[in-house]
C-alpha cells in the first residue's frame, strides 16, 4: 500500500506512524544485508561542532507547542522585545504537569526551568528564511556540559546540541541553490560554503543533511546520521535520514548517476534501519515547500524510487544475481 501525504494531514499521519497506530500501512521490512554506499569523508575544512544531549529542537509558529518528555513549551506570540524594541521576543508558556508559567524570551536568550534548559536560538523576521518561526531548543539539564547548562544566551553553532535519533524515514531534499549545479562547479566548495553559512546564519552545528550528492552521483558524508538533521521549515526531522542533492531541481533535471546513487542510499537505509518502502518520501511531504524540486518529486510520486529500491533489495536477497 502506498501512502500519499496531503500536506495538512502529515502531522497526524506522522504521529500515528510513530505511535504504531497504523501497522497495516507500515509493515516491517524483511531484513537483507546491503553494504553502505561509498562516501567521501575528507572534504571538510572545519570539524562539526555541538554537544550530544537528551534534547529536541523545533521551528514553531505562534500557536504551536514543542513537547519534550513531561515538558511543553507553547509559542503564544512573537513581538518586539519590551527591553529592546528593535529585537524580537517570543511569548512562551511553559507547562509541566499542573504548573503553568508565561515569560517573554528575547531572540538569543536561554534559561533554566524545572530541570530543563531552554534556548531561543532564532526568531525569523519578515522576509527572512524561517520568517514567523521561533527556533526553540530544549534539553534535560543533567545531560548538558556546564558551558551550555550555565549559559544565559543561546549562543551560536558551538553551543548547539546534537540530538540522537533512530532512523524511521528516508527523506529526499535538494540544497535549493539559486542556480543549477553545473559540471564545472566544485561540489566540495559548495559543501564548505553550506557548512559555513549554516553555522554563521542558522546556528547549525554541522551540515543539515546526512548524505549529499553531486552531478556524478558521488556521495558526501554530511552530518552524522546518529543525530537529527535540520530544517528551515516546521516539520520535525527526528527519525529522518536526510539525503540532499546539490543544486536546484526546480530548474535542472537529475542525472542518471544521481538517480542510481539515491536509490543505492535509500536501499541501504531500508535494509539497515528496517524502514518500510512507504516511508520513502520528500521534504514536500512534511512541509509547505517544493523541495526537492519538481524534477525529483515526479520520481517520488510515480513510485520510481521505490521500484529502484525494491529491485536492489531483491537482487541482494538473490545474492547479487540478476
Amino acid at each position: 500500500m502506498t501512502l500519499r501525504f496531503p500536506l495538512r494531514s502529515v502531522p497526524l499521519l506522522v504521529g500515528a506512524l510513530t505511535a504504531g497506530l497504523v501497522p497495516a500501512c507500515a509493515p516491517s521490512v524483511a531484513r537483507v544485508s546491503l553494504a553502505r554506499p561509498a562516501t567521501i569523508t575528507d572534504w571538510r575544512s572545519q570539524p562539526p561542532l555541538g554537544y550530544p544531549a537528551r534534547a529536541d529542537r523545533r521551528n514553531l509558529p505562534p500557536g504551536d507547542t514543542l513537547r519534550f518528555g513531561s515538558l511543553g513549551i507553547a509559542v503564544l506570540a512573537i513581538g518586539p522585545d519590551s527591553a529592546a524594541p528593535a529585537q524580537l521576543a517570543a511569548r512562551l508558556q511553559l507547562l509541566l504537569g499542573a504548573e503553568r508559567e508565561e515569560r517573554d524570551a528575547p531572540e538569543g536568550a536561554a534559561f533554566n526551568w524545572r530541570g530543563y534548559h531552554v534556548a531561543v536560538v532564532a526568531i525569523g523576521s519578515p522576509g527572512e528564511l524561517g520568517a514567523g518561526l521561533v527556533s526553540l531548543e530544549v534539553a534535560e539539564l543533567a545531560s548538558l556540559p556546564p558551558e551550555v547548562a550555565n549559559s544565559s544566551v543561546a549562543g551560536g553553532a558551538g553551543l548547539r546540541l546534537r540530538i540522537p535519533h533512530e532512523i524511521r524515514y528516508v527523506t529526499l531534499h535538494h540544497t535549493g541553490d539559486a542556480q543549477p549545479l553545473r559540471p564545472e562547479d566544485d561540489p566540495i566548495a559548495k559543501l564548505r560554503a553550506l557548512q559555513s553559512w549554516g553555522a554563521a546564519d542558522r546556528n547549525w552545528w554541522d551540515l543539515p543533511y546526512h548524505l549529499l550528492l553531486d552531478l556524478d552521483g558521488r556521495i558526501y558524508a554530511g552530518r552524522d546520521w546518529h543525530y537529527m538533521g535540520e530544517t528551515n521549515t516546521t516539520y520535525d526531522p527526528r527519525g529522518h535520514l536526510l539525503i540532499s542533492v546539490i543544486g536546484n531541481y526546480q530548474r535542472q533535471e537529475p542525472t542518471p548517476a544521481q538517480l542510481s546513487a539515491i536509490a543505492d542510499i535509500m536501499a541501504w537505509a531500508v535494509a539497515e534501519f528496517g524502514v518500510p518502502l512507504e516511508r520513502i518520501g520528500g521534504h514536500y511531504n512534511y512541509a509547505d515547500t517544493d523541495c526537492p524540486g519538481r524534477y525529483f518529486i515526479r520520481y517520488l510520486e510515480d513510485g520510481t524510487f521505490r521500484r529502484m529500491v525494491q529491485e536492489r533489495l531483491d537482487r541482494a536477497r538473490r545474492g547479487g544475481r540478476p
